[in-house]
């Protein structure tokens, strides 16, 4: 940690009352005289220990307890209300991860019910394609919520690094967040928030979908506001769809579906579908504005790459896949070779048939013509 990191530790130490104002200032002149930092001073006082030094410097000053039999490896993710410590359990020697409400949220009875509720939800779900959840609880007066840690990166984080994605790559995502949406679907859940930053990949291929923090029964509505687009309306606005925006509160799979496709759209076009000056006109284009084709065919995208982007897309949900697994299934035989498409909205608009899914394995299925190379590659120790 560095020298200016050490100052906000020691003046965060100070705000909590964890250290005297006059003892920090007494540190600071001796480390000016010294040349040594603060907080090892602090330590050689007997402040406190070495251990309870790096253990605050492991978690970069966030205010998160010290839960007895984890060790904290540092943060693995902050969020609006809430701070994400990858840890490793002591007596069984693995990893997890450990959302911790912040504390000036704790007196918020609204964010403290969102976080038990996403908790509790995680907690009753079980699929390879989700992140498990495992306890929630309260520790010295703090929400804690147990998870599994799942060691990659989000499409969003590739994506702000410059990654670019084959089409092949991203339709295996699209494929496995398909997968965790059938099985959200059949437990009547609306994840609501899809999009690249909820979608973590790991150097082996595994995808994971996160935060259900904005989930809600089929039908449901929720008062909290999108990003910054008002009280009726949840989710991000650069992904959700049209209905979504509209704050209507029928939503189902097909409003995920449509989030899905603007993921997918990102993913091989390397943009946003739709864009403006705030979230307002961002989203009355999610309601009114039609998809530049101009913008998919100056990237050379395939024709069935447009096609699946245009249905999952749609403006009416009618006009849109049905359900994951019809998505699936015109993915699957699309990479195997059976079937070809043109995109003709009066016939969608009909309902395509959802076709009998693949009886052979997944990974099987979804096999392409080349192999598809690792998206999140190993970083070599240095």
């Amino acid at each position: 940690m560095a020298e200016t990191d050490d100052l906000k530790l020691l003046a965060m130490l100070v705000h909590r009352g964890q250290i005297e104002r006059g003892a920090a200032e007494a540190l600071l002149a001796e480390s000016k005289a010294s040349g040594r930092r603060p907080l090892e001073l602090a330590v050689g006082k007997g402040l406190f220990t070495r251990e309870r030094l790096d253990h605050l410097r492991r978690v970069e000053s966030e205010d998160v307890p010290e839960l007895p039999g984890f060790e904290a490896l540092g943060i693995a993710g902050r969020g609006g209300t809430a701070v994400v410590v990858r840890a490793k359990d002591r007596k069984a020697g693995r990893e997890l991860a450990i959302k911790v409400l912040r504390r000036d949220f704790e007196n918020d009875a609204k964010i403290k019910a969102s976080f038990l509720r996403e908790a509790k939800l995680l907690i009753g779900l079980k699929h390879p394609n989700i992140v498990a959840g495992e306890k929630v609880g309260s520790f010295q007066g703090r929400l804690v919520f147990l998870m599994e840690y799942v060691p990659g990166r989000s499409l969003q984080d590739l994506l702000k690094a410059g990654k670019t994605f084959e089409e092949d790559q991203a339709l295996y995502i699209v494929l496995q967040v398909a997968r965790a949406l059938t099985y959200l679907a059949a437990n009547g859940v609306v994840h609501r928030d899809i999009k690249p930053g909820n979608v973590l990949i790991t150097d082996r291929n595994e995808v994971k979908l996160i935060d259900l923090g904005f989930a809600a029964s089929v039908g449901e509505s929720e008062p909290a506001g999108a990003q910054g687009s008002g009280p009726t309306t949840v989710g991000t606005v650069a992904y959700i769809s049209p209905e979504q925006a509209r704050g209507q509160s029928d939503l189902d799979v097909r409003s995920d579906i449509y989030s899905l496709g603007a993921t997918l759209y990102q993913l091989v076009a390397g943009e946003l579908p739709f864009s403006g000056q705030d979230n307002q006109e961002v989203l009355a284009a999610q309601i009114l504005a039609s998809l530049s084709s101009e913008v998919l065919k100056s990237r050379r995208i395939s024709p069935h790459m447009h096609y699946f982007i245009e249905k999952m897309m749609a403006k009416e949900r009618e006009v849109r896949y049905q359900s994951p697994a019809e998505l699936i299934a015109d993915i699957e035989q699309q990479i195997r070779g059976k079937k070809s498409f043109e995109f003709d909205p009066a016939a969608a608009a009909g309902g395509a048939a959802a076709g009998e899914l693949l009886k052979k394995p997944f990974e099987e299925a979804v096999k392409p013509s080349r192999p598809i190379a690792p998206i999140v590659r190993r970083r070599r120790p240095r």
